[in-house]
């Protein structure tokens, strides 16, 4: 039994293909030049039968998963996860009353995992403004005796990340009374 994202597959064989590309260079006498190995995509292929009350149902899902660009988890003999769908071959025989045999081409790919973090933005009553709601910078505005430290203390953050703040500019023994310090 295989089994692709949530589809069963009653399977007869798996196979699987790895590879590398070699680039070469002509040159005027001898072999070639090659510079480089380059790997390629590992792919999969399942052949086995669909055996459902409606196998054209489950036949179609694993179609949409295809025509989506759907990444999915393929377990059998081999596993493999992160693959698509690139072939599907159905074949429907009369020996096979409730199902049909199918064979299932997967190529493994690789997901790219970005840094870009989106910023949700929300707009006022006046509708001309937009809020960033990822700004979480708090401020405490100093009276007489206060301190790094006792900030630092106050509202339970680190005193270097507090001095280390682009806006807080002023030295640990002259800071003026009624600047706002940040605190995060």
């Amino acid at each position: 039994m295989a089994k692709i994202d949530d589809i069963y597959i009653v399977n007869t064989s798996d196979s699987a293909s790895y590879g590398v590309n070699v680039t070469e260079y002509p040159v005027e006498k001898g072999m070639p030049l090659s510079d480089a190995v380059i790997r390629m995509a590992d792919t999969f292929t399942v052949s086995g039968y669909i055996i459902d009350k409606n196998p054209d149902n489950v036949l179609n899902k694993l179609k949409s998963k295809m025509e989506n660009g759907t990444v999915v988890k393929y377990v059998g003999r081999v596993i493999a996860s992160d693959v698509l769908i690139t072939a599907i071959s159905p074949s429907y025989s009369v020996n096979i009353q409730n199902g049909m045999a199918v064979s299932v081409s997967l190529k493994k790919i690789r997901v790219p995992k970005s840094p870009w973090v989106v910023r949700k933005t929300t707009t006022t009553n006046s509708g001309t403004k937009a809020k960033t709601s990822a700004s979480t910078k708090k401020y405490h505005k100093v009276k007489k005796g206060d301190t790094y430290w006792g900030v630092s203390v106050k509202y339970k953050k680190n005193l270097n990340t507090i001095m280390k703040y682009p806006e807080n500019p002023w030295p640990a023994r002259f800071i003026p009374i009624g600047v706002k310090i940040r605190y995060e």
